[in-house]
């Protein structure tokens, strides 16, 4: 992905906290950001409406690593918590599908891996019953026939 299109796919995504995001995203995200902060009279402006699309691409990177966005939370801890997830954010894709979506890069999305289908209530209700083989102590009736 390059520097335009993760700039487009994150402002799409702007509260979208769900899903995944390649380290690509996230990087070109944070270097048009980092760029934007040099100019000092749009610097708290562009703070402002950043920071939720910049949390958002964080969160998505973490669960592209296959981490909960709860780990975001190391960033308040004083420097080793960031030094912590600046190697999250930089370590690979974890392969195939996880619980938050299929690889982005399409590495490893195959059947084998691929998130099975989350089973609801309402679902395992009105699935069909197995059919039960007849125990083997059970009388015979007389349309079964004698050995």
């Amino acid at each position: 992905m390059g520097f335009i299109g993760a700039i487009k796919s994150v402002l799409g995504n702007y509260a979208n906290f769900s899903g995944r995001a390649r380290r690509s995203e996230y990087w070109w995200w944070t270097l048009f950001t980092l760029l934007w902060a040099w100019i000092p009279l749009v610097n708290l402006l562009l703070l402002l409406v950043f920071f939720i699309p910049s949390l958002a691409v964080a969160i998505r990177r973490l669960h592209d690593t296959g981490r909960s966005g709860w780990w975001i939370l190391l960033g308040l801890i004083p420097v080793l918590g960031g030094l912590v997830l600046l190697v999250f954010y930089c370590i690979d894709s974890q392969e195939g599908a996880n619980a938050w979506g299929l690889n982005p890069k399409g590495i490893g999305n195959n059947l084998e891996t691929a998130a099975p289908a989350a089973a609801t209530p309402a679902a395992a209700a009105t699935a069909a019953p197995a059919a039960e083989a007849p125990a083997a102590d059970a009388p015979k009736t007389a349309a079964e026939p004698q050995a």
